[in-house]
């Protein structure tokens, strides 16, 4: 379907996701979110899809809020509410879907940008790309990130960058564990590229219960935990793709997986 905002392609078996408002930084409105919802929603269940690329045209990755839309707005409270809520479906459905987003993060990534970077799988981004949590510097209470951050940098830390809205580097963000990798702009194509190829050849199947396994664990008790993972490795046991693999694995040769 066609899109005011985001740019959506498929190629072998990888979905790019490009969010489109390159005048505005990408900055994240009304119909963006409701347009990247769709778009996630409809990829999560595209079986011939086994990962997602999310980036930005421009100068930035997603420049958070539409701050001049905030400024517009005659009733404040009411449009934050709608814009949180259709930020948080884009980051629920970004974590939830059983497929791998990559981030390729070309530029900025501030508040509601920085959410969606957070929410992805694998973040590579661009040496000179800043990032912020940023919603302090405005006056406004952290609509989204601050769990994501959180969990991600201890308490202490986000203290530190959310409460004073501290911006920083790629580089410092790969520090804090926020970022996978940091690359040369020239480079950022060809590294996201490298993952992306990887889960083109992965069985699709495992690795997406195997995303859902990473994020159950961060809320489930130990013991519920472990019998998750016991289902989900009989459940997995059951499929094409197990088959091929012990099979592979006892001839000696490359496993070919096919999603089923």
């Amino acid at each position: 379907m066609p899109y005011q905002t985001l740019l959506v392609t498929k190629h072998d078996a990888v979905a790019y996701i490009t969010l489109n408002r390159p005048e505005r930084l990408n900055s994240f409105d009304l119909t963006l979110g409701e347009e990247l919802y769709t778009a996630l929603r409809d990829i999560s269940q595209d079986a011939t899809v086994h990962a997602v690329v999310l980036k930005g045209t421009g100068k930035g990755f997603c420049g958070g809020g539409d701050v001049k839309e905030m400024h517009a707005a005659a009733d404040k409270p009411r449009f934050l509410r709608d814009l949180t809520r259709a930020i948080h479906r884009c980051v629920i459905e970004l974590r939830t879907m059983e497929k791998p987003v990559i981030a390729a993060v070309n530029g900025a990534a501030y508040g509601a940008g920085l959410s969606l970077m957070l929410a992805c799988d694998i973040i590579v981004a661009v040496r000179d790309a800043k990032m912020s949590t940023a919603f302090i510097g405005i006056g406004l209470a952290p609509g989204c990130g601050t769990q994501l951050f959180t969990t991600t940098v201890g308490y202490h830390r986000a203290c530190e960058y959310i409460l004073t809205s501290k911006t920083f580097s790629a580089e410092d963000g790969e520090k804090l564990g926020l970022v996978n990798k940091v690359v040369d702009a020239s480079a950022l194509e060809g590294a996201v590229e490298e993952y992306a190829n990887a889960f083109r050849h992965l069985p699709p199947l495992a690795v997406g219960k195997a995303k859902m396994l990473i994020n159950k664990s961060l809320t489930n008790a130990p013991m519920d935990h472990l019998g998750l993972e016991s289902l989900t490795a009989a459940w997995s046991a059951g499929t094409q793709d197990f088959a091929e693999g012990v099979s592979a694995f006892v001839e000696k040769r490359k496993a070919v997986f096919k999603g089923k």
